[in-house]
């Protein structure tokens, strides 16, 4: 147990106890000169002596211990308690190299757990299936005493990623040993996207810019799609997933589709001419912006699916963007959603970041126990005291 002051500046306060041993100079320096007859057949050459002598000594000890005290409650004084055992805990993520993962963590008398929900004991049979790595890094963090200490043991490929890097609150040590987890089983791919695409008879023009949108689609190999496109008057396929309608309102069929679980793209934005402004506009949660921030498609759920809603009619004239060299890839983020984040990538993607939020400094304030409270405590009662002595009257002599 040591001690230790958080602000030492606050001792340079300690100057004022120059200020009461002035008060009580100043105070025997004002005496009161009597006239004794007595006194005038000493001989002037013989002189009494003078001494230095504060009047009071007590009430200036009093005062001088106040101001002291003042001084080192703004120094902000603490003791260090003695240091504990820290709790660490080794988390390992199944897929692992055990053994290579006790060579790789140094630390002694740790917790070793899997990485999994529940965080399983590591003598338990090694968690399978797919986990979300990332979410429970995150809960971990959360869950330990800020103080306790933490190792992460992953393979090389790691799964369970969600699209963000995760951001901890405190610094843990990451080891990357041989190993590689499974990840969860993708979806069977389809070989062929169809879309389909119905249009009323003055929007037939529009469609040659989606026939574009597919050819570029499918010359980057970003998947084999066709495109299906007839008059608005043929119903539509019970396989039909996606779905472009040109030119008009869905019909009645088309929206009891949409409910039923379709996604559907339309760029007939109705125009609310009660507004001043009078351009078309996306109804729905914005889901396209160009640089300027202006909304060229919205979003909106009917019942179990999806209405995309362009900004403007599927031309040039009115929608530039048709033009851009990546609106396939918007026109594909629009059908199908954006990308999936990848469920599969190496350990280096996983590596969390420390959140600058002074864990250290944190860390040290926990081990350290303030006397703030009892100089306070002490200095109320000094000051009761240094009262009761003031308003008494000093002995005459």
């Amino acid at each position: 147990m040591s001690f230790a002051l958080l602000a030492p500046i606050g001792l340079t306060a300690l100057a004022a106890l120059a200020l009461p041993l002035l008060i009580h100079l100043v105070r025997r320096i004002e005496l009161r000169t009597t006239v004794f007859a007595a006194l005038r057949w000493i001989s002037e050459r013989i002189r009494p002596r003078r001494r230095l002598r504060f009047e009071r000594p007590w009430l200036l000890l009093l005062r001088l211990a106040l101001l002291a005290l003042l001084a080192l409650l703004l120094a902000r004084p603490v003791i260090d308690e003695p240091t504990v055992a820290k709790p660490a805990w080794v988390l390992v993520a199944p897929g692992t190299d055990l053994g290579a993962a006790r060579a790789a963590v140094s630390i002694t008398g740790a917790e070793w757990r899997w990485l999994a929900p529940g965080f399983p004991a590591i003598e338990t049979p090694a968690p399978s299936g797919a986990l979300p790595i990332a979410s429970l890094l995150r809960e971990i963090d959360g869950d330990l005493p800020r103080d306790a200490q933490l190792a992460v043991v992953v393979p090389e490929q790691v799964a369970g990623l969600d699209g963000e890097r995760p951001r901890l609150s405190r610094a843990i040590e990451w080891h990357v040993v041989p190993g590689r987890m499974s990840a969860a089983p993708a979806l069977p791919e389809r070989e062929t996207v169809e879309w389909s695409v119905r249009y009323a008879p003055s929007a037939e023009s529009r469609v040659a810019y989606l026939r574009a949108a597919i050819a570029a689609l499918n010359a980057r190999g970003m998947g084999h799609y066709k495109l299906d496109a007839q008059r608005d008057n043929v119903p539509l396929a019970a396989t039909v997933r996606e779905l472009v309608w040109l030119g008009s309102a869905p019909s009645q069929a088309v929206t009891a589709w949409i409910e039923a679980g379709g996604t559907a793209l339309v760029d007939s934005a109705p125009v609310d001419t009660t507004l001043v402004d009078t351009r078309p506009r996306a109804p729905g949660a914005p889901i396209w912006r160009d640089a300027d921030g202006n909304v060229l498609a919205g979003v909106q759920a009917l019942g179990h699916g999806r209405l995309v809603t362009l900004a403007a009619a599927l031309s040039p004239d009115s929608f530039p963007r048709v033009l851009d060299a990546d609106f396939p890839q918007h026109l594909l983020e629009l059908l199908q959603g954006s990308p999936a984040a990848p469920a599969l990538a190496s350990a280096d993607a996983l590596r969390p970041s420390t959140t600058p939020s002074g864990t250290e400094h944190s860390a040290r304030l926990a081990s350290t126990k303030p006397l703030d409270p009892w100089l306070a405590l002490l200095i109320a009662v000094l000051i009761l005291v240094e009262r009761i002595v003031a308003t008494r009257s000093p002995e005459r002599r």
